[in-house]
């Protein structure tokens, strides 16, 4: 290989596939572009040159690898693409700029515990800090299971215990208000998700083949869900059919092409919070969290009579763990239970 291609990198063919290869720390490292096409291929190389120049990743032994390496790896690890997405921005807002430069073997609790001090004095909570620190604790993991291990070891990662379980729920009264509230492409996201309790993640990758209108269904692809198993949802009439029929018509009307059933002007919608956040301000639940809806569908199912091994199909649940862990009874139900319990004590003359 001449000096100019060990300097600069090379990209060749390996089939149909083009690869690149690059040499640093005097050691080759070749990785697939994925791609037929040259250009992709040019692409990878220059951003590998760009991170061997800053040091972000190494060519040595599993003592030189670098932080940054393992969350590279760990972003293009086998993961739900809804995951990856939410993964990658923790990763280059919060736990790159922190951890990049550490070599993985350097990692210590007292860093750990430097971080979390960090991110929590920027007002974050700690169970953020934790779900934040298992991103980078599973790209350890899966850095010591490659062959050749990029580490040998795992370290400790300090976990603070989570004492607050949320248990949000929506009453009729602020859905109607926060519906209202809510920019026009959030309204039909807002109450498919009120209705059915499917994911997030779930209800943003639906597209249009998969409603059925006629059937009043909604079919979830295995490939899109969490648990990698499809399922049906019903479409209720009323508000959710409305407003998916409405956002059916604009899009015929003005871009026939897009795919995408929630969508902005036929993009398909991957972040709200901005929005999200801004109209539960505006309906009096600041508080409220897009997975409270999963929550308050469950219970809304539930006190409809909806069997459970039903409800666990609609919003996707394979254990009833769920109405368990979030403790799903609020007032209304206790009172009910008090009715019922009185009246059989007066039964039984108690």
């Amino acid at each position: 290989m001449g000096k100019n291609a060990y300097g600069s990198g090379s990209i060749f063919l390996r089939g149909t596939i083009w690869w690149v290869q690059v040499w640093v720390d005097n050691k080759q490292l070749s990785q697939s572009s994925r791609s037929t096409k040259k250009s992709e291929a040019i692409k990878l190389r220059d951003k590998l040159l760009g991170k061997k120049h800053r040091r972000e990743i190494t060519g040595g032994p599993a003592e030189s690898v670098l932080i940054a390496e393992l969350l590279d790896d760990v972003l293009k690890s086998d993961i739900e693409e809804s995951t990856r997405y939410i993964w990658k921005l923790v990763v280059e807002k919060s736990l790159r700029p922190f951890f990049g430069r550490t070599r993985g073997t350097r990692l210590s609790t007292d860093l750990l515990e430097s971080y979390r001090e960090k991110r929590t004095g920027e007002g974050v909570t700690n169970a953020t800090v934790n779900r934040e620190l298992s991103i980078l604790r599973t790209a350890f993991h899966n850095a010591r299971k490659r062959t050749p291990p990029k580490v040998h070891t795992v370290p400790y990662f300090p976990m603070v215990k989570e004492t607050t379980v949320r248990k949000g729920f929506l009453s009729d009264e602020i859905y109607a208000k926060l519906r209202d509230a809510l920019e026009h492409e959030l309204k039909p996201l807002f109450v498919s998700g009120y209705v059915t309790g499917i994911r997030k993640g779930e209800l943003l990758a639906i597209q249009w083949p998969q409603l059925n209108f006629e059937n009043s269904e909604i079919g979830l692809e295995p490939d899109e869900t969490k648990g990698r198993e499809g399922r049906s949802v019903p479409i209720l009439d009323g508000d959710m059919r409305d407003l998916l029929l409405a956002s059916k018509k604009e899009r015929d009307e003005s871009w026939p092409d897009s795919p995408w059933v929630f969508n902005r002007g036929g993009q398909q919608i991957k972040d709200f919070r901005g929005g999200w956040v801004n109209a539960c301000k505006g309906a009096g639940v600041p508080d409220l969290n897009f997975h409270d809806l999963r929550r308050t569908a469950v219970r809304n199912m539930r006190r409809d009579g909806v069997p459970q091994v039903i409800r666990m199909k609609i919003s996707g649940h394979k254990t009833d763990s769920m109405e368990r862990r979030y403790n799903i009874v609020d007032g209304d139900d206790l009172a009910v239970a008090k009715e019922f319990m009185e009246r059989g004590m007066k039964l039984r003359k108690v």
